[in-house]
């Protein structure tokens, strides 16, 4: 099923098309962020009942992670610059725009690299084992450890790609090159986007000897819980995503609404 709408501003987990989950509710998301507050609040109320009443097919936990997710839309409404920067990272790497030349980069440059069938079978590969989400958590958990990393980090991302997917690259993919090829693009495109909207002068290179990675980060993190079609089945966006998201006090996430996440996800220590 070709990308549509509904993908692109889906409220419930679950991703069927054919963008591979890479466009997965992202749009939607930073519509209502740029709306009144009375909308971002409507939004809230709706995420809340779908806790309290559960519509068919929803479990506590997608219950749980959609509540959060409703307090990071609001945390980007109220944080102006921050829903520059992810929007402006999304669309130059992922959003495909009609007549839009520097847009949805890494997904027009997979394609070409691949070819409309091959891409279509990764793309299909992709939905199934969360791997544009995956990759963004990924490259955020690789950030946080850049010093340490620095001339790992796309092997790193690239090998925890491999060994996280339950179900196998096909060889004719895998021969292609689709993995590296996504991961050197995605982190290409997502950066540029992201620099265009610092500080006149700035780039990648002064900004990581500076030390300073929260800029990328925070982006990457918000993408990443905002496209990941069910992080109630997907531990690396939890981990190396929510977690920080739900401890940073700019975000605001709501204490009932932590306390649902320790509940619902026991597991996972970092919500403890």
């Amino acid at each position: 099923m070709a990308h549509n709408s509904n993908c692109a501003r889906a409220r419930l987990p679950g991703c069927k098309c054919e963008c591979g989950g890479a466009m997965h509710a992202c749009q939607g998301a930073f519509e209502i962020a740029d709306g009144t507050e009375k909308r971002v609040r409507e939004y809230l109320a709706e995420q809340e009942g779908n806790w309290d009443t559960r519509p068919p097919g929803v479990t506590l936990k997608q219950a749980a992670i959609g509540c959060a997710r409703a307090d990071v839309v609001y945390w980007l409404y109220r944080d102006e610059a921050l829903r520059r920067c992810a929007r402006s990272a999304d669309e130059r790497a992922f959003e495909d725009a009609p007549g839009v030349s520097d847009s949805g980069l890494v997904l027009r440059g997979l394609s070409a690299h691949l070819g409309a069938q091959r891409m279509q079978a990764f793309q299909l590969w992709a939905r199934s084992t969360h791997f544009w989400c995956e990759l963004l958590a990924q490259i955020a958990h690789a950030i946080t450890q850049y010093e340490q990393l620095r001339d790992r980090i796309f092997r790193m991302a690239e090998e925890a790609l491999r060994l996280r997917s339950t179900e196998p690259l096909a060889d004719e993919l895998r021969c292609a090159r689709a993995i590296e090829v996504a991961v050197w693009s995605a982190w290409r495109y997502l950066f540029e986007g992201i620099i265009s909207t610092l500080d006149a002068g700035m780039s990648l290179r002064a900004l990581l000897n500076s030390g300073d990675v929260a800029p990328l980060l925070w982006p990457i993190r918000v993408l990443a819980v905002l496209m990941c079609p069910d992080a109630s089945g997907h531990p690396a966006v939890r981990r190396y995503c929510w977690d920080p998201i739900v401890r940073h006090g700019g975000a605001e996430v709501r204490q009932k609404v932590r306390e649902r996440l320790t509940q619902m996800f026991p597991d996972d220590p970092w919500f403890a």
